[in-house]
Parts: structure tokens; C-alpha cells; sequence
């Protein structure tokens, strides 16, 4: 990346972009970015490079931001995700850049067609057959390892007394491979079976851990850790170390070789075989270039027939073509979004440079530009194609089209949309109480008792998911001109976002946590962040304030400098909290705004020769 202009790498996972960052950060001006793809934060993007998933790097583009113009190079990781639902960013990435004269870089492992790709990236071939650390791949049934590539055999000791047949083949292949002084990742089916596994392997042993995407964070940060340093050499998970984490293991072992199916709701429907292109990404995170000088891919089989089915079909096929779920409609919406005014004859001729339709026929074009019309998403004006508003807030959204259908029931019940969504039920993962989850959740009650098949994870990505359905139906909405609905979406937006009820939503502004901004709602009766502001320096909010980790005055710094009244309010606190004090000492509008707001409270008090004294009092707070 030696651009003179900005150089953008675009990866599937956020963890994949964080590591390269991790790599490239002190060689170049360079900014990372995880936050959520509707949220319109690099309009003022200053960085030499930018590092994000396809989808928010689409999303800028799609928000026609103007340092775009600068941007030199894209490097598009694990390009092959074009055939996979993540088809869609990548190819309007890839439609913009061509038509913008950017450069093009795609990297895989694992290419369905080198030739295809080439043709439909106008791209130069650099190819390497070999990987630079070899990787053998390895059948284990009883009692061998048999490695295909080099017709190789290696003799199991047989584990005699336990009657799962697949774990009897399991332990001795990994005893094996801890013996060399290795390690191995597990893939199994589900998180059930991974947690299950790891616990069985501990007690044979291993030194296991489990590891798959309902795992908090920073747990498997540290799982990662222990990994490299070797206090783990069994690290059992689901496809969540699929792709492109450069994790220190020599073998990868497939205990399972099919993937959950789910219905639009999130419910599973049963399960389906690894197609080979998600086998080989899965197999290549064995034997990583720093770490070995070979590596293992090994399938667990229970006999020498099924070893067979195996070796045909991961070990001698070709890919075979996946099915990318985006429609023509969308990726229109797409290209309009970054380039509206095209004539219908430019539109089509750029989205015949796509990879998935370079193909549509004149009348597959036009029935998808009726298709947006009937939906008023696009008009046609002089020639040119233009976003309507409720296109361009569909766009900005970065919502499928078809979701459109599910904001019909908006005006009965904002909640009930959302969490009827697909984009969230899906996360649900069948949970009947996801309404009421979220109802608890955006009102700052606790939810602990309700969907206990989901983990911490689980329950952030439905909160994730829920923030971006809700700030579409505002978009939408006020697209519509539906302006009291927009601004109840807007509200259900931020009480989601915060976790708080709308009354709160000011105090979280402030960088306070839920828990903190309930006790001060609930508890300290606190209304809004200048009430805190003016009371944060007496002594029971200071105390609650330092308990939780905050410092008053950085919590009111901007508050402080946005509005100078409240500052000299707080003073007035401070200096008088509990005490009688007579009006002429503080300036008069401060006095009648402390009164206003019930702060101060006005007094007649007797003096000692019979007449009677004004004075003022701050009642202490509890």
C-alpha cells in the first residue's frame, strides 16, 4: 500500500481488519473502524489508509463522502465472499471502483475460478499454488491419520471403552499432535457441542478451551492469548474462526462437517454439509506462515467407507458455485446511491460489469428498475435515475429492499417491527420473548430471566441489530413524511442504543453506563444532565459518581462549557449545600434559576428584634 492517495483493505470480519491494523499502525497513518454500518461517522475521514468490513466501507460510498475522491487503492480480503451474502458490498465496491478508476487488489485462498475473477476485476493474475507452509490433508478413521497429499499413514494407539465412535478417534489424533509439541482448533456443529466437547477433552487431559461467536469478547481475546503462550493446545469452536484470524495452530480437525440451516426467524431447520470453498477456509487456518513449518487439516471419520465419501468430496472436487442471496434491485439501489443521474443505458452497462450479473438481459434490467419505481425508491427526471428520499434513507440504512415489506405494521406497534424484523429475529434464535427483552432493555429494567438459551453475545447482537432496524423505520418514516411516527422511532432508537427510557437517554449522552444513569433516574431523582451538573459535587452524587468510576468534572466538562449559568449554578451548590444563605452574595438570575428548578428553597426567617429576614437554603440531597 505505497498509494500516495488514501488505501482502503476491506475484510469480512471486524477481528481480520483490527489485525491488520494491529500490523500496519506505526508503518502508516492509518484508522481503524468497527462501528455500526448505518452510522455516519467518516464524513471527516483525514487517514492515509482505512481498514473496515465490506459493508461499511459500501456504506460510505453509498454516502458519497468527498474525501472518496482521494482514495487510490482497494484491497478486497477473502474475495471469493462475492458468491456469499456478503456478495452485495463487494460488488458495489468493486462497480464504484472500476467506474472511479481505483485500483483493485483481491485476495483468497480459496477462488471457485481464478479465470472468472480475473476477467470480471480486469485483474493480473499473481498466483501461488503452493501454499508457504504446506498443509497435509488428513483422514483419521481406525486407528491411522491418512494424509492424501503425500500418501502418508500414521498409526493410531486405539482408545479402547468408550462408545461414541467418533470420539474414539478424536483423542488418539490429538494425542498425537500434542505428543509433536502442537496444537489443534476443533470444529464441531454447534455451541452446545463445542462447550460439551471441550469439557470431555478437559477431562481426558487436554488442556481445552471452547470457543465460538456467543463468547464475550474479551473471553476470547484471551482464549487467543493462551493459545500462543501455550497454556491451551485444544481449542474447540464453531465456524467463528472460520476466516482469516491468523491464530497459531497446526492442526485444524473436524469433528463435524455440516453447518446449522435456520429459517428468516432465527429457528433451526436442520443442517447441511460444508460446501468445499467454506471446508478449505476453514482447513487453511492450520500451519500459518510464523508459526509452523507445516500443518495438518484432518476429518474425523468412523470407518474406511465414509473416510472415502470424505476424500471425494473435500479432497478431490471442484468448488462448486454458491448462492449469493442479493437481488438485481439491490445492487441498482446500490449504484444509483453513489451515482445518481445515470441514463438507464449507463446503469445497465455498469451493472453488467458485476460478477453475478454480467449477464441480464434488457428485459431483467428494466423489470428491476419498475420493481425500485413501484416501491418509490428511484424517478426518472431528464434522462437520469435519482434516489427518492425514501430511497436514499433505504440506501443509508443499508437495508434490503425486501425489508421494506415489514415496515407496514410500524404505526401499530414501532417494537413489534423491529423485533419482527428479520435482521433481528434471526439473532433471537427462536426465543418467544424477544419483545419483552427488548421492551426491559430499552427501559433500563433487567431482562436476566428471559431467553436463557442466549449468551452475552447473543443478546448484544439482538441489541445491535434492533439499533439498526429502529434508526431505518426513522429514516424511512420521515422519508414518508410520517413526521410524529419518525419521532417515536428516533426515540425507540436511542433507548436502544443506551438501554435507558428516553428521560435518560441525556444522561447516557454524558458517557454514563445504564446502571449508572438508573441510580441516578430512580434513586438520586436526577431529571436531566444539567440537573446532574448543577448536584454532581454534592457530597451523595460525588460519592455515587467516584464509586462508579467517574470523575464530575469530566462527566460535566462539555456540559460546563456548552452552557456557563450551569457552571455558576454548580458553584453556588458547592459552596452552600445544607446551608442558609442570604441573596445579595450570588448573582440574581442565578438565584431565580436555582429556584425555579426547586433547587433553592426561599425563606422568612424571624430575627431576634422581631423583624423578618429573606433568606435562601439548600435542602441536602439523598
Amino acid at each position: 500500500m505505497r498509494a500516495k492517495g488514501i488505501s482502503v483493505y476491506v475484510s469480512p470480519l471486524k477481528a481480520l481488519s483490527r489485525e491488520v491494523y494491529e500490523d500496519i499502525r506505526d508503518k502508516r497513518d492509518t484508522k481503524y473502524v468497527d462501528s455500526d454500518v448505518y452510522e455516519d461517522d467518516l464524513r471527516s475521514f483525514k487517514s492515509k489508509t482505512l481498514l473496515s468490513t465490506y459493508e461499511k466501507f459500501d456504506s460510505s460510498i453509498r454516502h458519497k463522502y468527498g474525501w472518496l475522491r482521494k482514495v487510490e487503492v482497494v484491497v478486497i480480503d477473502e474475495i471469493h465472499n462475492v458468491e456469499s451474502d456478503r456478495g452485495l458490498a463487494i460488488e458495489n465496491i468493486v462497480l464504484w471502483a472500476k467506474k472511479n478508476g481505483v485500483q483493485i487488489i483481491g485476495l483468497s485462498a480459496t477462488l471457485p475460478s481464478v479465470k472468472n475473477y480475473a476477467n470480471w476485476l480486469k485483474a493480473e493474475v499473481i498466483e501461488y499454488n503452493k501454499r508457504t507452509v504446506p498443509l497435509h490433508e488428513c483422514i483419521a478413521y481406525p486407528y491411522v491419520i491418512r494424509c492424501y497429499d503425500n500418501d502418508f499413514t500414521i498409526p493410531l494407539e486405539p482408545l479402547n471403552g468408550i462408545r461414541n465412535e467418533k470420539l474414539e478417534i478424536l483423542i488418539p489424533a490429538l494425542r498425537y499432535i500434542i505428543k509433536q509439541g502442537k496444537n489443534a482448533l476443533v470444529f464441531v456443529r454447534s455451541r452446545k457441542s463445542a462447550e460439551s466437547l471441550a469439557e470431555t477433552l478437559r477431562k481426558f487431559g487436554f488442556n481445552a478451551s471452547h470457543y465460538h461467536s456467543g463468547v464475550p469478547l474479551e473471553e476470547r481475546r484471551q482464549i487467543v492469548e493462551m493459545l500462543k503462550k501455550g497454556e491451551i493446545n485444544v481449542v474447540v469452536s464453531t465456524t467463528a474462526l472460520g476466516q482469516g484470524v491468523n491464530l497459531p495452530v497446526y492442526a485444524t480437525i473436524f469433528y463435524d462437517t455440516v453447518l446449522p440451516e435456520s429459517d428468516e426467524k432465527g429457528n433451526l431447520k436442520g443442517w447441511r454439509d460444508l460446501n468445499l470453498m467454506e471446508f478449505k477456509q476453514m482447513a487453511g487456518r492450520a500451519g500459518r506462515p510464523g508459526f509452523d513449518k507445516e500443518g495438518m487439516s484432518i476429518i474425523i471419520s468412523t470407518s474406511m467407507r465414509k473416510a472415502e465419501e470424505f476424500r471425494r468430496k473435500y479432497f478431490s472436487s471442484s468448488y462448486e458455485e454458491e448462492k449469493s442471496t442479493y437481488s438485481l434491485d439491490d445492487l441498482s439501489l446500490g449504484v444509483i446511491s453513489w451515482r445518481e443521474g445515470f441514463s438507464k443505458e449507463d446503469l445497465q452497462s455498469i451493472l453488467k460489469c458485476s460478477l453475478k450479473f454480467n449477464k441480464i438481459t434488457e428485459e431483467e434490467f428494466l423489470k428491476s428498475l419498475n420493481a425500485l419505481k413501484e416501491v418509490n425508491l428511484i424517478e426518472e427526471d431528464g434522462g437520469g435515475i435519482f434516489l427518492t428520499p425514501l430511497g436514499k434513507a433505504v440506501s443509508l440504512s443499508y437495508i434490503d429492499i425486501s425489508l421494506l415489506k415489514g415496515f407496514q405494521i410500524i404505526s401499530s406497534d414501532l417494537l413489534t417491527t423491529v423485533v419482527s424484523s428479520n435482521a433481528v429475529a434471526q439473532e433471537l434464535r427462536g426465543c418467544k420473548c424477544g419483545r419483552e427483552l427488548l421492551k426491559r432493555w430499552s427501559n433500563g429494567e433487567d431482562f436476566s430471566s428471559l431467553c436463557k438459551n442466549l449468551s452475552a453475545k447473543d443478546i448484544n447482537e439482538v441489541i445491535s441489530n434492533s439499533r439498526w432496524i429502529s434508526f431505518a423505520l426513522y429514516r424511512v418514516l420521515k422519508a414518508l413524511g410520517k413526521n410524529d411516527e419518525a419521532k417515536e422511532a428516533l426515540k425507540l432508537y436511542y433507548q436502544i442504543k443506551y438501554g435507558v427510557p428516553f428521560e435518560g437517554v441525556r444522561l447516557a449522552k454524558l458517557g454514563l453506563d445504564r446502571g449508572t444513569v438508573m441510580k441516578l433516574l430512580v434513586d438520586k431523582k436526577i431529571k436531566d444532565e444539567k440537573d446532574l451538573c448543577i448536584k454532581i459535587f454534592t457530597p451523595p452524587l460525588k460519592i455515587l459518581m467516584k464509586e462508579r468510576g467517574y470523575d464530575p468534572a469530566g462527566v460535566c466538562k462539555e456540559v460546563y462549557s456548552k452552557d456557563l449559568d450551569v457552571y455558576e449554578m454548580a458553584r453556588v451548590v458547592i459552596k452552600y449545600y445544607g446551608k442558609e444563605f442570604e441573596g445579595k452574595k450570588i448573582d440574581k438570575e442565578i438565584l431565580k434559576k436555582l429556584i425555579s428548578l426547586g433547587i433553592v428553597e426561599k425563606k422568612v426567617r424571624k430575627e431576634k428584634d422581631g423583624n423578618e429576614k429573606i433568606v435562601y437554603f439548600i435542602q441536602p440531597f439523598s
